[in-house]
């Protein structure tokens, strides 16, 4: 009888896969428009490169080339699927105390109930208990067979719910990589090309592979030797080329287009445990942020903190800095900010520019509460507070712009005067994981270059880079959860001899702890953020 259950079980649960594929088929036609480490848990070992609980990975790019074996699939049931996949917490262990490890048994079947024998699916596990506002990540043991092994730390005193999430199948990572490997870009972008009364424009990617087009402008030279090029015009000239913006253009067909927008993310309860406070607490630092070397920020495991009543409880140091103008207006004075990236970074400027009580102009006209995608300052000179913040160099995916909007972070950098303990922060994720990894190393080599010029005149300059965070909104078409670890790697890779003297601002454990949606955390995500980010320069 409990074998006859068992195989009823199995037949409802591939019926339900079945729905699920068949809805999210028809809803496109419709145009709705972990850590890959071979070790044998629990065996962990001491040296940060072979702990299985690091936050950055330091051989995600091993696996690209596996990755790109995936060149299609056969249909989406095909795929593995987070209702027929076996998710159980080993030894059905419910009770637990803080600071222990939950352990958690994964075995992948696709969509036919068949199991998966292959690894690269990229997973995740977190608890969260809403009424407490708390959350923690934990991490994913790919064994490379269809099986995974999830940890979690209980962090907290109470009844939080276990979550897991198939983040990115293995085919989603390798046709995107393919995608991005032949295009340059996975969305390309627009030059406008302006003459008197003429007006032309054409697609751009960052190498001359584009669909239907032969002949190109070369705008390497003009995009600071970042590669870049763009259709000719028919009727104007590549001298020419005046404005830049982002466009909806894909390389994809209709099935990858499936794939990549609805094929992801998928997430269930596993169960409510109940967490016990009769043991060692796990509770946070007591370490000063301030008084932590730049070097440990590098070598952190998971997790790095958590979330509780809506505050951040890192587990690397505290904050002892209050977000009060008194303490950040001593902090800055007659130190120059600079803040570079995207969007996210920008709403690390803006509470910060509004706590110095500084006026923010792009150009001579002032920015009130409004977003913008262009190079801003604000100052206070009698008070010596002068702030800055720059969008990253192209590929940025922005509306209409000058061309000559977009600088490099290197010259960006350059333009900071001598003899100054400067504040640096810089990002580069969201519009930069639309193209390959060698290209992000570039731009990555390009601002550590320009980094130790800054150095060398201002050594008492403070460097803070913010790391990849976590958001599944679904019009975001990349495999982020891969490229996330990639694009970590790499920084960690290009910054191995500065890490002494560069803070890395993890952002990951985070977000996925909270179930980032947007690419723009919450208002008040941003604002905790930053305070913790300014503690480790200011006291």
């Amino acid at each position: 009888m409990a074998a006859n259950e068992s195989i009823r079980l199995r037949r409802i649960l591939i019926c339900s896969a079945m729905m699920t594929v068949m809805t999210i088929v028809y809803l496109c036609s419709k145009d709705t428009g972990q850590w890959f480490i071979q070790a044998e848990f629990p065996y962990l070992k001491d040296e940060y490169e072979y702990d299985v609980r690091r936050t950055l990975s330091l051989q995600a790019l091993d696996r690209l080339d596996t990755y790109m074996n995936y060149t299609d699939f056969e249909d989406f049931l095909s795929l593995v699927n987070i209702t027929t996949s076996m998710v159980s917490i080993r030894n059905n262990k419910s009770d637990v105390r803080i600071g222990d490890d939950i352990t958690i048994d994964i075995v992948l079947y696709n969509g036919r109930g068949l199991r998966a024998t292959r690894g690269g699916d990229m997973l995740r596990v977190w608890l969260r208990e809403h009424s407490l506002k708390a959350s923690v990540s934990g991490y994913v043991i790919d064994h490379d067979n269809g099986s995974y092994t999830g940890v979690v730390k209980a962090m907290w005193a109470g009844n939080p719910e276990l979550m897991f999430s198939i983040g990115n199948t293995k085919e989603h990572v390798g046709i995107y990589m393919n995608m991005v490997h032949k295009y340059g870009l996975t969305t390309f972008l627009r030059a406008g090309f302006k003459k008197q009364n003429v007006t032309e424009s054409s697609l751009c990617s960052v190498v001359p592979n584009i669909p239907n087009v032969t002949d190109y402008c070369n705008f390497t030279a003009q995009n600071y030797n970042f590669s870049f090029f763009c259709g000719k015009p028919k009727k104007l000239g590549c001298e020419d080329w005046a404005v830049y913006e982002h466009t909806s253009t894909h390389p994809w067909n209709a099935k990858q287009k499936i794939l990549f927008l609805n094929y992801k993310y998928f997430k269930k309860s596993v169960g409510k445990l109940t967490i016990l406070a009769d043991s060692g607490a796990a509770g946070e630092s007591n370490v000063s942020c301030h008084n932590v070397s730049s070097t440990i920020t590098w070598q952190t495991t998971n997790p790095t903190g958590y979330l509780y009543n809506g505050n951040w409880r890192s587990l690397i140091c505290k904050s002892t800095l209050s977000w009060k103008y008194d303490s950040y207006a001593k902090c800055l004075e007659d130190r120059p900010v600079l803040i570079t990236g995207d969007s996210t970074t920008r709403n690390w400027y803006s509470p910060l520019t509004a706590l110095l009580k500084l006026r923010v102009f792009v150009g001579r006209h002032e920015i009130k509460d409004k977003a913008w995608q262009k190079f801003a300052e604000a100052e206070n000179k009698k008070k010596s507070l002068s702030t800055f913040w720059s969008p990253h160099e192209i590929p940025f995916f922005s509306y209409e712009q000058d061309k000559r909007n977009f600088r490099t972070v290197a010259s960006r950098i350059d333009d900071l005067p001598g003899n100054k303990s400067a504040v640096v922060l810089l990002h580069w994720f969201g519009h930069m994981a639309r193209t390959t990894p060698k290209h992000y190393r570039k731009h990555i080599t390009s601002a550590k270059h320009a980094i130790l010029r800054l150095l060398k005149r201002s050594p008492r300059s403070s460097i803070l880079i913010k790391g990849p965070h976590s958001f599944t909104y679904t019009n975001f078409l990349e495999p982020l959860d891969y490229i996330g670890r990639i694009y970590g790697q790499i920084l960690y890779e290009e910054f191995k001899d500065l890490q002494d003297k560069v803070y890395y601002i993890d952002q990951w454990d985070a977000t996925v702890g909270n179930e980032n949606l947007d690419i723009h955390p919450h208002h008040s995500f941003d604002l905790v953020m930053t305070n913790f980010v300014f503690s480790f320069i200011c006291k």
